[in-house]
């Protein structure tokens, strides 16, 4: 018994030296404590980054299923569409968490900084739609659950120093050289699909021609080129290596009516959005 008192003490002293580091070192305590064994003590920094992550990551889970359960109790249109916002913006965040955590992806510090950093804005966009469209904030607790707490405490123990960006030709460097010469070019790239209003192209809306390329394979730049017209309509777009292609300033005009006036909040609200 005593022996099992003492590593008891010993363990919630390490955790508290640990938790100190961080920004809030009171969630960071609870849960730790919650996920640590006797025989796990966090031995370098390097550890208790980790952690941190899988706590952030094991938290944001179980709001995303609170967030889901939520679904079916919205009373208004308002309601809901912040919840439609959130549940999206929380799957956004579970995918950058597991990157910062999955060992078969390659993941800098800066890369880590990065999607950390896109994980906590995401819930902040969330908590945001609620305030736009003036719906009562009682049900953020469930849907927040200290995640943004511990995505903050692992940015805080990443520490990324700021560098001066690179560009080479005008552009930053992690633009690649196959890109930069599309973008480069005098002229419009070849087109795979064209869009245009009076029938003379593949598709008649920009949704259409994305929704098309959803079934496209390869790996290469898929070109939509959308002819002059004004083009009424809000487009998503959750497809790698898109370029939209159009004939110039006041030709191809592509516009949305979404506003949070209208009962969209601003994350739903853009004329494109990626």
């Amino acid at each position: 018994m005593k022996a099992s008192r003492h590593l008891e003490v010993n363990q919630t002293s390490d955790i508290k030296n640990w938790c100190s580091q961080t920004p809030n070192p009171e969630p960071c305590e609870y849960f730790l404590s919650q996920k640590l064994n006797y025989h796990s003590p966090i031995k370098q920094k390097s550890d208790f980054f980790t952690i941190s992550k899988q706590l952030a990551l094991e938290r944001a889970l179980k709001a995303q299923s609170n967030i889901i359960s939520l679904g079916p109790k919205s009373r208004n249109a308002r309601e809901k569409a912040a919840w439609v916002d959130c549940l999206e913006l929380y799957e956004y965040t579970l995918h950058r968490l597991n990157k910062t955590i999955d060992p078969n992806v390659k993941c800098s510090q800066t890369d880590a900084q990065t999607w950390l950093s896109t994980a906590l804005t995401n819930l902040e966009t969330c908590r945001a739609g609620f305030t736009e469209l003036e719906v009562p904030d009682n049900l953020l607790p469930l849907m927040s659950n200290n995640v943004s707490k511990l995505i903050s405490n692992a940015l805080a123990l990443n520490k990324v120093p700021y560098t001066v960006p690179s560009y080479k030709h005008g552009f930053p460097t992690w633009v690649k050289p196959g890109d930069r010469k599309l973008l480069q070019s005098s002229s419009a790239p070849k087109a795979n699909i064209v869009v245009a209003q009076d029938s003379s192209g593949n598709y008649k809306t920009i949704k259409e021609a994305i929704s098309a390329v959803s079934s496209q394979s390869g790996s290469g730049r898929f070109v939509i080129y959308v002819k002059t017209g004004t083009y009424k309509e809000n487009v998503e777009i959750k497809l790698k290596n898109i370029m939209l292609v159009g004939d110039g300033i006041g030709k191809t005009i592509v516009t949305g009516s979404k506003s949070v006036g209208g009962g969209s909040t601003t994350f739903n609200s853009a004329t494109i959005g990626k």
